[in-house]
């Protein structure tokens, strides 16, 4: 069963720090930041960044549990969903890069011309092995991970973490509305150029329809879903 959480408002850390409850339900919780926040991987200090500077902007400094680079998170420059794939559900994926794959092809298909048409760029997915760059170890949206998605010109567009335990699947995925590269260089003492990362993250535009990707995305998923779990054989042992 899919059970879909529309959006709350509440802190970053808060929403992190949403414990996972027990069942076999596919788990949807959109969610919209009180506040922007800078979300740190699950393996960086807060060392990294001015913190003074972020408390006078009013961005929070949260840590997530998942790994990866720094996520800039507001309700002007992200769309943000988790999605929880229990164990035994038919969807789940043993091989993590292929998971990440299956959330990302859901994303594809909500976003493609025939579902929203909302992004005007091709978009596609990235397959296979991560791929760094000189940043993408400090910022997300600067590399490329599996189930990844990008348009025509390498933007990332939707950017996906995972955590895993023995009960389930937690992907959190990003989408990219605004991306503003000054913010980074602001908070960031040490970190890049405008120029170093000026393409790596995607600007939806004007006239963006939030709730009618929230829709299209539910579709996807639920369609994904009803997928995995036909081709599931009737005294298979889920």
């Amino acid at each position: 069963m899919l059970r879909i959480e529309r959006p709350v408002a509440a802190s970053a850390a808060e929403f992190h720090d949403r414990e996972v409850p027990d069942g076999d339900d596919v788990l949807v919780w959109w969610f919209e930041s009180s506040s922007p926040a800078l979300i740190l991987g699950s393996t960086q200090s807060e060392d990294l960044l001015n913190v003074d500077r972020c408390r006078e902007r009013g961005v929070d400094v949260v840590k997530r549990r998942s790994g990866g680079g720094l996520v800039f998170v507001s309700s002007r420059h992200t769309l943000w969903v988790d999605v929880i794939v229990p164990r035994k559900h038919p969807a789940w994926k043993v091989d993590v890069g292929r998971a990440s794959e299956w959330i990302g092809e859901v994303w594809l298909d909500a976003l493609s011309p025939s579902s929203v048409d909302v992004v005007d760029r091709p978009l596609s997915i990235h397959r296979g092995a991560q791929e760094a760059t000189t940043w993408s170890k400090l910022i997300c949206f600067a590399g490329r991970g599996p189930g990844e998605i990008f348009d025509d010109r390498g933007r990332k567009v939707v950017g996906i973490s995972q955590r895993r335990t023995r009960a389930w699947a937690r992907f959190q995925c990003a989408l990219s509305l605004r991306w503003e590269p000054s913010l980074f260089v602001d908070l960031i003492p040490d970190g890049p150029t405008i120029a170093d990362v000026e393409h790596a993250g995607f600007d939806v535009g004007s006239g963006f329809d939030v709730e009618r990707v929230r829709d299209s995305f539910t579709e996807s998923l639920a369609s994904a879903l009803s997928s995995a779990e036909s081709s599931v054989p009737l005294d298979a042992d889920c």
